[in-house]
């Protein structure tokens, strides 16, 4: 899942002339949820292409997420090895991306345990997402 690192964000005055393009762009986002219960299983299938006006053409590609556990991960429809990969507490990192792919994750959450209220959450009325 894409997202943004809102949990830690920097101090400071932010300047335009500081903003660079991003390395990567999404083009198209298919979402499945899969609630069970005790957990729900979030797939995520996008179209990612390299984006010409970045300053950084050899970036890798991160995706940020917390209390994610990753089931599985294909590019172009082949399953990656955790060597194809980095995987850490908040960031999945592929190192070599190459210059357009479909990129396919699986993972696990708990909704119901989820009590920052971001991402899909569960309280006594339903469940929730931001």
């Amino acid at each position: 899942m894409i997202g943004l690192n809102m949990l830690n964000p920097v101090a400071g005055t932010v300047f335009l002339k500081d903003y660079a393009p991003p390395a990567f762009l999404v083009s198209h986002v298919e979402l499945n949820i899969d609630i069970h219960d005790g957990y729900t299983i979030v797939g995520a299938r996008l179209s990612i292409s390299k984006n010409p006006a970045s300053s950084k053409p050899d970036a890798p590609l991160v995706l940020n997420g917390n209390e994610l556990q990753l089931e599985s991960i294909c590019l172009d429809g082949r399953k990656l090895s955790e060597r194809e990969y980095t995987l850490n507490g908040r960031e999945l990192t592929l190192a070599q991306a190459p210059a357009s792919f479909t990129l396919e994750t699986q993972v696990r959450i708990d909704p119901q345990h989820n009590t920052k209220l971001m991402g899909l959450y569960a309280s006594k009325d339903g469940y929730f997402t931001q």
